[in-house]
């Protein structure tokens, strides 16, 4: 099966170069990247130009005007051109080991989504990691840079695995793992089949919840990846406009829609876009 990496932008794009340089780096190659644009000022070029002799995959940029917070369209607008069976979806701000892809192809499983639980860092660590990135240094090696927060996650991994078995034989857990939209991965035909992201959900907020909630309807479970070094989440600035969400009303309006009445396909999404501002699509490699 083929794979596409999606990842969706919005400046920060010193970021996105980190994760294409973790890309060229996998044991296992994807099949395409797509960045998809939420409109940045910044240059993609500028930033992962250089990169490009080096992958060895299909690069995409689709680029939307900037509008305000519109993720769930630029998603949209990037599986409708994904070639890829597997769609990998992972925040700009987010680096892996080289093993990653390789062990995601043989942990999805169908009707299944997958998802991490990145660790975020400092400032400062992050600093030290791009560094090591420029470097060429191995993902074992830029791990050392945190090594307390490695061992909580794992310890806390280890708890919340042992808690989920004893939840899961209690039958205590209906609903599984919950969807986070910073690094999840699954079949394309998931995607499709509920319409992908509502694109009602214009400005921060409630996007992948809802998106969870119609996957979980349909009968797609989550389950959390555990295998191999964890992933990291590069330090930014909080957004203040991120605070607070003027979807959440229309959010708790349609959860009530969506399990009451199990309707798990959203009226404006990947089939039916809410709005038609041009969408550029250019094949970078």
């Amino acid at each position: 099966m083929k794979i596409t990496v999606i990842v969706p932008v919005y400046n920060r794009l010193e970021h996105l170069r980190a994760l294409c340089q973790c890309l060229i780096r996998q044991e296992v190659q994807p099949d395409e990247l797509i960045i998809s644009d939420d409109g940045s000022s910044e240059k993609v070029i500028d930033y992962i130009g250089d990169l490009l002799p080096e992958m060895k995959f299909k690069v995409k940029h689709i680029y939307q005007e900037d509008l305000g917070f519109r993720k769930a369209r630029a998603l949209n607008n990037a599986v409708r051109e994904a070639e890829g069976e597997i769609l990998i979806f992972c925040d700009q701000d987010l680096i892996f080991p080289e093993n990653y892809i390789k062990n995601i192809r043989f942990e999805l499983k169908d009707k299944k989504f997958l998802m991490s639980r990145p660790v975020s860092i400092t400032e400062e660590e992050k600093d030290k990691v791009l560094k090591y990135l420029s470097k060429g240094e191995a993902y074992e090696k830029i791990l050392e840079i945190i090594p307390n927060k490695y061992q909580l996650y794992v310890n806390s991994t280890l708890k919340k695995d042992r808690l989920r078995r004893i939840l899961n034989v209690l039958k205590l857990n209906k609903r599984g793992i919950r969807l986070v939209g910073m690094s999840y991965v699954m079949y394309k035909k998931d995607y499709i089949a509920i319409n992908g992201y509502d694109e009602k959900y214009i400005g921060w907020g409630y996007e992948d919840d809802d998106f969870g909630n119609r996957l979980y309807v349909y009968g797609v479970r989550g389950k959390e990846y555990t295998k191999g070094p964890i992933q990291l989440h590069l330090y930014h600035p909080f957004d203040p406009t991120k605070k607070h969400s003027t979807n959440e009303e229309y959010y708790y309006t349609q959860k009530k829609e969506i399990f009451n009445k199990k309707k798990f396909f959203c009226k404006y999404g990947y089939n039916n876009q809410l709005m038609r501002d041009k969408v550029h699509v250019l094949i970078i490699k």
